[in-house]
């Protein structure tokens, strides 16, 4: 027996018509299952994809509170350090306020001291 020239088997060799039906039955229900776990995969991709959009919106969103939470956190400390600095001159000043007081006190003394022997020659 020599094979025909062409793309088909001769038609003495092709299978019962019975045997092609239950295969193309097969394919058709291969079809179908690949078609519904298409389709349920199709969904699937778009719920994921509406979710991730979901969530790098909230993402940017954070990230824009993050940098505005950081900027006032900024200007807070900046404000804080200034008043610092100013707490730390005040209080310089008013410790050498203190020792001129205390200088004050000490001669007001004196001559408390001075005025009671003067007093007291008189």
């Amino acid at each position: 027996m020599h094979r025909p020239h062409g793309p088909f088997p001769p038609v003495d060799m092709l299978p019962p018509p019975e045997v092609m039906e239950q295969k193309v039955a097969t394919q058709h229900g291969e079809i179908q299952r690949l078609a519904t776990g298409n389709q349920r995969l199709a969904a699937t991709h778009g719920t994921l994809r509406k979710e991730l959009a979901t969530a790098q919106h909230e993402l940017q969103m954070l990230h824009a509170q993050i940098g505005l939470v950081k900027s006032l956190e900024r200007t807070t400390s900046v404000g804080l350090m200034e008043k610092i600095a100013k707490m730390e001159t005040e209080l310089k000043s008013t410790e050498k306020v203190k020792l001129e007081m205390n200088q004050v006190r000490e001669e007001a003394q004196k001559l408390v001291a001075v005025r009671q022997e003067l007093l007291a020659k008189v």
